[in-house]
């Protein structure tokens, strides 16, 4: 497989490609297997208030100064951060010679993180936002949804990812997963081959991730449950779907903004 040309950090020649999405968006799935066809390491939310130092993750213990950096200061890419993050990432990339990283949902600024990271890749992720909250409901998350049923942090990612240049779509990750890395790869800069695309997908078929790098081995990447039933409560359905931002961009991009479609079936009623 080709190891391509890409976006390079720092005098190690690592390249840097980012995934920016919400929780429950398919960003894990979707960094591992950008990751699969190099063998490149996947910086999973570094910036995250998470120890990412211990198992399963044995980062560099320079994540954990990062953390300290980041979250204590505001969530500001200062020279320390940048610093700290560079040296991080020339650890992590050393041995293929690049890393996907997949960044933390609503944390830190887009502006100041290209200001920080002009060389790095990046593209954003969004799913359909009921999907997304059912999801949510069925992991039994209910901590991460924010007042009026997360749709102020759904809108307000949005907003930033309409900012951007580069956005993927969750649904293409399932119905076309080459064109969904192809694009992944073109907004990075990253020269790939079929062959790339192949592994690329193949590992997406393959594995199932619970959340970041927890694989389900019993579950079928082909089963998603956030579509197949659901237990939104009928005023969180209102509030997508009343919100006029978020229903726009939900008809623009061929996301149903039928009520109907994101409640109980027969089924589950019966």
């Amino acid at each position: 497989m080709s190891g391509g040309a890409g976006q390079r950090v720092g005098g190690g020649g690592v390249r840097v490609g980012w995934i920016f999405s919400l929780a429950r968006s398919g960003s894990s799935v979707a960094a591992y297997a950008a990751a699969a066809p190099w063998g490149h390491a996947v910086a999973d939310e570094i910036f995250g208030p998470w120890d990412r130092t211990v198992p399963p993750y044995n980062y560099p213990s320079d994540q954990i100064r990062l953390i300290d950096l980041f979250w204590n200061r505001g969530e500001r890419f200062t020279p320390q951060v940048i610093d700290t993050t560079t040296r991080l990432l020339e650890q992590m990339g050393a041995p293929s010679g690049g890393v996907v990283g997949k960044h933390p949902h609503t944390a830190g600024d887009p502006e100041q993180f290209k200001r920080a990271f002009p060389t790095h890749g990046v593209v954003f992720l969004l799913r359909n936002p009921l999907h997304r909250l059912n999801s949510l409901y069925q992991r039994g998350w209910l901590e991460a949804i924010k007042q009026n049923h997360d749709v102020g942090t759904y809108r307000f990612f949005l907003g930033r990812a309409l900012a951007h240049p580069h956005r993927v779509l969750y649904d293409d990750l399932v119905r076309r997963p080459r064109e969904f890395f192809g694009s992944i790869y073109r907004a990075w800069g990253w020269a790939h081959t079929e062959a790339d695309l192949d592994a690329a997908v193949a590992y997406a078929k393959g594995h199932y991730h619970g959340s970041s790098k927890n694989v389900d081995p019993d579950q079928s990447p082909d089963e998603r449950r956030s579509e197949a039933s659901f237990m939104l409560p009928p005023e969180a359905v209102s509030a997508y779907l009343n919100d006029r931002t978020v229903a726009d961009f939900m008809r623009s991009v061929g996301w149903s903004t039928d009520p109907g479609d994101y409640g109980p079936t027969p089924d589950d009623r019966a």
